[in-house]
């Protein structure tokens, strides 16, 4: 690396800190916020690479924007505990779960084996015996979102589907309106600055990822295949009109999901159905949801077959 380089990236790293101390949106976090929070930024940057060793997102722009979260972290943690390693020596990092183990170097073959996907894709990540079925048959499980929540889930996975917390710095209030005639009728302001935006109503969820990569094996259960959907749009097709058949009454929707900073969200730009915690982007995730018309407290999973999936995808095994 030549000077000019190194002291662009002295620059650029001292700019990120500044302009933390500008707005130092993290100071109302507690200890253990911070801490949680520097965690799901970290993971956000690891990736597996071909070597088989753990590294960093390029820096491109969205390498980028991850590189200067974690700089602000690391200013915060200065700012409140002192120059590193202050903040860290508890060991809070070790539990991290990052992406390696004995399955690392068969799921990073297989996709170097397989090579580049041009074009839209999406995958499925799992087992091989239910994704073989799912390759041969179409045999596959649509969950409930209320499954999610299960404790004895990967981190990786376990999620509240059915709500999303912000927590903005600073002080913030939320608009009561009337029910009679819509308008505004005063203010209420959250105890501690949080607010959970939540549903009551359980729906069904179909997950999928739009990344072809090494970690993603990992971090789905240790998953030890995947259906790699070449023909995304006749796959989403046939998976909803079969659910429609079979258990119609149901508003169907599908999208990538969106990944929000719950220091940087507003309040109406939560939804619910295709919004997540950042600590989830890195697993790009695309979803078919199926809201029930009528409100159901709790869904049970859902077996659906769509015949072969030979003709629109590819099963590899790591």
């Amino acid at each position: 690396m030549d000077s000019d380089s190194q002291v662009n990236k002295i620059k650029r790293h001292e700019m990120w800190r500044a302009q933390y101390r500008a707005r130092r949106y993290m100071e109302h976090l507690a200890d253990d916020e911070l801490r949680q929070r520097a965690k799901d930024i970290f993971l956000n940057l690891l990736v597996l690479e071909k070597n088989v060793k753990i590294g960093l997102l390029q820096m491109n722009s969205e390498g980028q924007q991850w590189m200067i979260l974690c700089t602000h972290i690391l200013e915060e943690f200065s700012m409140r505990f002192g120059p590193y390693p202050a903040g860290f020596a508890d060991g809070f990092m070790q539990d991290l779960q990052i992406p390696y183990g004995p399955l690392a170097k068969r799921a990073t073959e297989a996709v170097i084996a397989r090579g580049t996907v041009l074009g839209n894709y999406l995958v499925k990540y799992g087992k091989a015996k239910y994704l073989k079925a799912a390759f041969e048959s179409g045999s596959l499980r649509v969950a409930p979102a209320s499954s999610y929540s299960d404790p004895s889930l990967h981190p990786a996975i376990h999620d509240k589907e059915m709500e999303f917390t912000i927590q903005p710095p600073g002080e913030f209030h939320i608009k009561v309106f009337d029910p009679e005639n819509g308008r505004v009728k005063g203010k209420l302001q959250p105890i501690g600055n949080k607010i959970t935006i939540s549903i009551q109503s359980d729906y069904y969820v179909y997950c999928l990822s739009s990344l072809f990569a090494p970690r993603l094996f990992l971090d789905f259960n240790q998953a030890d295949a995947c259906l790699l959907i070449t023909k995304p749009q006749d796959f989403l097709e046939r998976i909803i009109n079969e659910f429609e058949r079979v258990a119609p009454g149901c508003v169907t929707h599908d999208e990538p999901v969106h990944y929000f900073d719950p220091l940087s969200t507003l309040y109406d730009e939560v939804d619910i159905y295709f919004c997540k915690h950042f600590r989830y982007a890195y697993q790009k995730e695309y979803r078919i949801v199926w809201l029930p018309i009528e409100h159901r407290n709790k869904l049970e999973f859902f077996n659906l077959t769509l015949g072969s999936l030979e003709d629109v995808s590819e099963l590899i095994t790591v």
